[in-house]
């Protein structure tokens, strides 16, 4: 318990102390804007690049303001989420796969492939975290942020890409969180 004299110098300092991680953060979240230009500058729908520029602004604002394993996590997302990003747009510059009779559109399985690519690389990076419990809140965290980078490129083929993201994702990240569920905490 605080001793009622010193009550109000502590509630000043805890406000400071938070006033100051709100604003480390900021630049951060506000850097990632630079997916959502690059996105319409390769063709992404203004309305979806700023949607989903905001959800990563507020999101990895309030992780990076958390901390914890949840602001570990906003790099490595960002970093896997690069992959299904170039995949999509690699794609949609190669156009169709076309085989006899019939041509396909290659940036679903495109966007698919990125996501399992990119939760893979968050599993492998989520085992450097010590607690099965910050483990299980690093992959959901890394999860989150590489699904929304990788939906600025994976939009551009409408909501199929972006569910083939989050499918190849979750393929990838949910057994890692499964694993960390049942292993005890070594801390």
């Amino acid at each position: 318990m605080i001793e009622p004299s010193l009550a109000i110098p502590f509630a000043r300092a805890r406000r400071s102390y938070e006033r100051g991680r709100a604003l480390r953060a900021t630049p951060w979240a506000a850097l990632l804007g630079i997916f959502a230009s690059l996105s319409m500058v390769l063709g992404t729908r203004t309305e979806a690049a700023l949607l989903i520029a905001a959800a990563i602004a507020v999101f990895s604002w309030f992780s990076l303001w958390r901390g914890l394993s949840l602001g570990q996590a906003v790099l490595p997302g960002v970093l896997a989420g690069v992959i299904p990003f170039v995949c999509a747009f690699a794609a949609r510059s190669a156009g169709h796969l076309c085989t006899g009779t019939s041509c396909v559109s290659i940036c679903i399985p495109a966007c698919s492939a990125g996501g399992v690519i990119a939760g893979l690389l968050i599993a492998r990076s989520s085992r450097t975290i010590a607690s099965s419990r910050d483990r299980r809140l690093y992959i959901v965290g890394a999860g989150l942020c590489s699904t929304l980078v990788g939906a600025l490129g994976c939009s551009c083929v409408g909501y199929s890409g972006v569910l083939g993201l989050a499918l190849g994702t979750m393929v990838a990240t949910v057994p890692a969180a499964l694993r960390a569920a049942r292993r005890p905490s070594t801390q």
